[in-house]
């Protein structure tokens, strides 16, 4: 989704999309108030986060995204690199290889990821988080007892006003857990060939 704007603007695109001259004001974060407001005003925080970011998503794009579209990582990066769709052409192959499950777990986990990562999470942004747990949780193969309590978790500890070093703690651990759960759940997504057709085994 960035390569049209990289492609025309992308000095632009990271400046404002990271914008590490903004500073966020420690009183309203809801994720990070356990690590002391020092730590979160530190310009090494914010790089942390997002080495954190682009490394988990690297992780994802390299051994779950990509899989349906039957190409080696190298092509895929090298086309990348030089602003060009590696699936050109390919679009209704992929498309027959893929199903409403896939495309949403991709979409819902990178999101989560972003989430994990953000520099400061304020309680407006729960509306986002809410709605899609229920489908993450699912995902992340867990037991219903156990998504239930990780959910109960969750709401409990954005409900806390103002956020404390516990629920701060708990709303990390919660989406960390829930995203890694999620990377393992669906090690065995698309890796089965048969007539041309990967099949995903979880995600059908």
């Amino acid at each position: 989704m960035a390569i049209p704007f990289l492609s025309s603007n992308a000095i632009g695109y990271f400046s404002k999309a990271f914008e590490f001259s903004r500073q966020f004001n420690f009183k309203w974060t809801v994720n990070w108030r356990f690590v002391g407001e020092t730590t979160f005003l530190n310009r090494k925080f914010s790089i942390a986060l997002l080495a954190g970011h682009l490394c988990t998503i690297v992780l994802f794009i390299t051994t779950r995204w990509l899989r349906p579209i039957q190409k080696p990582i190298k092509e895929v990066m090298k086309n990348f690199l030089k602003l060009q769709m590696s699936f050109e052409g390919s679009q209704h192959a992929i498309s027959r290889r893929t199903n409403s499950n896939f495309i949403l777990t991709t979409v819902l986990s990178a999101n989560a990821i972003g989430f994990l990562f953000a520099r400061s999470l304020h309680y407006q942004f729960y509306a986002y988080i809410a709605l899609a747990s229920p489908f993450l949780l699912w995902r992340a193969g867990l037991h219903p007892i156990f998504q239930y309590f990780l959910w109960a978790l969750q709401e409990w500890a954005w409900n806390v006003y103002p956020s404390t070093n516990l629920s701060s703690k708990v709303v990390v651990i919660v989406q960390l857990f829930v995203i890694f759960s999620i990377w393992w759940s669906t090690r065995k997504d698309f890796i089965c060939l048969r007539d041309d057709t990967l099949i995903a085994k979880k995600s059908s």
